[in-house]
């Protein structure tokens, strides 16, 4: 039985504009942290000798790494002194630490792709104050032992200790390498012990390439030692960000696998046991890379073929911030937030310590750039594609990347051709917005016609639902002559009359936005792009101007837009509720979200709301003039002669 009353009419509302928001806004879903993965969390990859591991098996592995030697190694003492030896490149300047051959420093110092060039600088830095970009983190550094790149891990605790700890000889005098455009180096560091231990480190360096090689020979009594793994990180991205959020993202754990990208946050994609810190899991398949990065900068490791398996680790830490507000109840209630969980994140890649070339790509996560890179490094791998560009998170979600990686593709492109015209990407984005938006208007126009029918007939529809009504209550039966007449007459109204035709320009922009969304969070020319008083446009208002902007501009182009015709009071009342709350549900959504897209939204309503009034204008012109009755004939009226019929 159907309950008609105001309550249970209210409720259905309500419930039918979660789910409109649900579908309008589910973009923000689509960016939200990915659950957390059903595989069995390991702690050492899986080889293919592995692949089938019993129950058991799994379990043991759940634990560290074991340790198949546990006797010391070194015979010999450590009397190398210590050395850290300067690699400098127009693109890149690298410190590595001859204690354990690994890098204790990466400052990256420009972006160069085929579509430009231009400096690089951490997060936070200003005109006056530029900061360089390093990459590997303080915190791991500090750490003993050390997370840091280029370590090496075997399941033999003395190997282990010895190839980490000791300190290498050098194959360069100088402490400082520069090198010119052009220029390549070779960096070997070796290490060797009477017990028959010898491991090679040798590194090449391009002055033109964010790629560098790394040899690996690891040998014990002549043979090599097998399992070696590969460490890349821990966390490595930009250390400047001081808070990171849903846009600047902690650094994760990707791979590509099996033929596709898998991605790893320390927040949601490992599991804690309670009261312990560190945590693993594992990606079995067959690994063509492996990486560890954030939203714009990566280190990705290349073995020189397929491995096994792959394993990450993870290590939560708290640590103290600048006071932030985070959300839009935590500003207004004037409620900073003062800490922040943070992760060390390390991919254990494994390798073949035979001497084997591993690819290093140690640069911006620009898509022009990788493009580039992929192609190349395809090539020379003999595959179609790495798919090195999917360092670039498109989405968390799997089954849309594909989507938002071929809508957001050209978006890039269009914003950098335009933005070759303005030099400005605040510009850009606004003349970008204009010719998507110009693009919609004849949908727009139809949308209006539309909705326009739609209402011209609220009154004849709301008459004949009325006299379906008053046949239900006598109980006509649905067969009824009468009935199906009515039932028809209802039918020819609707026809034309809104449906799809009123919604695809929101249907069209739905996706769009979503790219939009990718397109400015991934862009690394939008990173730190400034536009009147905003710094950078991939960050949020600083003063929150626009999101008040966007709300109200929202408000006032749903305002003037046609909607479906309200026939009943109630109907009237929930289309002007969700006039208001909308907008008003919004501020939250949209609270601190890039400043491009705020940009882009609110110039897009406010070229929405004058194409409405354009459209107006131009149906109200069309209007035949209204019948009006007035009580005496104006003095200058028009005499009109009555026709004479001459019809018998």
């Amino acid at each position: 039985m159907m309950d008609n009353s105001k309550q249970q009419s209210q409720s259905r509302f309500f419930i039918a504009a979660a789910l409109s928001l649900v579908v309008l806004f589910g973009w923000s879903y689509f960016f939200a942290p990915p659950k957390k993965p059903v595989t069995d969390n390991a702690n050492t990859a899986q080889t293919a000798a592995n692949t089938a591991a019993t129950p058991i098996q799994q379990a043991q592995q759940a634990q560290p790494t074991p340790v198949q030697n546990p006797q010391p190694v070194a015979a010999t003492p450590d009397n190398v002194p210590n050395k850290t030896v300067t690699i400098r490149t127009p693109l890149y300047q690298i410190k590595l630490d001859s204690k354990g051959a690994v890098a204790t420093s990466w400052i990256l110092l420009r972006d160069k792709s085929p579509q430009g060039d231009k400096p690089l600088y951490a997060e936070g830095s200003t005109e006056n104050d530029k900061k360089p970009l390093e990459l590997i983190s303080g915190e791991g550094l500090n750490r003993t032992p050390r997370e840091v790149p280029f370590r090496l891990l075997t399941g033999d605790q003395g190997i282990d200790n010895f190839v980490n700890e000791r300190n290498y000889e050098v194959s360069v005098n100088e402490d400082t390498v520069e090198l010119s455009p052009g220029q390549e180096k070779s960096i070997v560091f070796t290490l060797k012990d009477a017990s028959g231990v010898e491991v090679t480190k040798s590194f090449l360096f391009r002055a033109d390439s964010y790629v560098s090689d790394l040899q690996t020979r690891l040998t014990r009594n002549g043979q090599t030692v097998p399992n070696t793994k590969l460490l890349i990180g821990a966390s490595l991205g930009d250390q400047g960000i001081q808070h990171h959020n849903f846009y600047h993202i902690e650094p994760e754990g990707i791979a590509y696998v099996d033929g596709g990208v898998r991605r790893h946050t320390g927040y949601s994609a490992f599991t804690y046991q309670p009261g312990q810190n560190d945590s693993s899991l594992t990606d079995a398949g067959s690994v063509s890379w492996a990486a560890v990065g954030d939203a714009y900068f990566a280190m990705a490791a290349i073995p020189a073929t397929p491995t096994q398996g792959l394993e990450y680790r993870s290590t939560k830490y708290d640590v103290t911030t600048d006071p932030i507000y985070d959300g839009f109840f935590g500003w207004v209630l004037r409620n900073p937030k003062t800490t922040e969980t943070r992760h060390l994140i390390t991919a254990f890649v494994p390798v073949n310590a035979d001497g084997s070339t591993t690819k290093i790509y140690t640069g911006p996560k620009d898509y022009f750039a990788l493009d580039d890179y992929n192609k190349n490094l395809s090539k020379e791998a003999g595959v179609d594609s790495l798919g090195l560009e999917d360092l670039i998170n498109w989405s968390n979600y799997r089954p849309f990347r594909w989507v938002f990686k071929k809508l957001s593709i050209p978006i890039l492109y269009s914003l950098n051709f335009i933005n070759n015209f303005t030099n400005n990407y605040g510009v850009s984005i606004i003349i970008f917005t204009f010719l998507f938006y110009s693009m919609l208007f004849p949908l727009r126009w139809s949308q209006s016609k539309s909705f326009k029918k739609a209402s011209g007939n609220a009154p004849k529809m709301k008459e004949v639902q009325d006299r379906l009504k008053d046949f239900q209550k006598k109980g006509v039966p649905a067969d009824d002559p009468r009935m199906r007449e009515l039932q028809m007459e209802q039918l020819r109204m609707m026809k034309g009359a809104v449906p799809l035709g009123g919604c695809l320009p929101m249907l069209l922009q739905f996706p769009l936005l979503i790219a939009f969304f990718t397109a400015v969070t991934v862009s690394l020319s939008i990173r730190q792009a400034s536009f009147l008083w905003l710094p950078d446009l991939s960050n949020g208002d600083p003063y929150h101007i626009l999101e008040f902007a966007f709300i109200i501009s929202m408000a006032l182009s749903m305002k003037f837009t046609p909607t479906a015709a309200a026939v009943t009071p109630e109907q009237q009342t929930q289309q002007k509720m969700m006039t208001y709350l909308m907008p008003v549900m919004m501020i939250f959504i949209m609270w601190n979200s890039p400043a491009g897209l705020l940009l882009y939204w609110f110039f897009g309503n406010i070229i929405s709301f004058g194409q409405q009034m354009i459209i107006n204008r131009i149906n109200k012109s069309n209007e035949p003039p209204k019948e009006e009755i007035v009580p005496s004939v104006p003095a200058n009226a028009k005499k009109v002669k009555p026709k004479l019929s001459t019809s018998q």
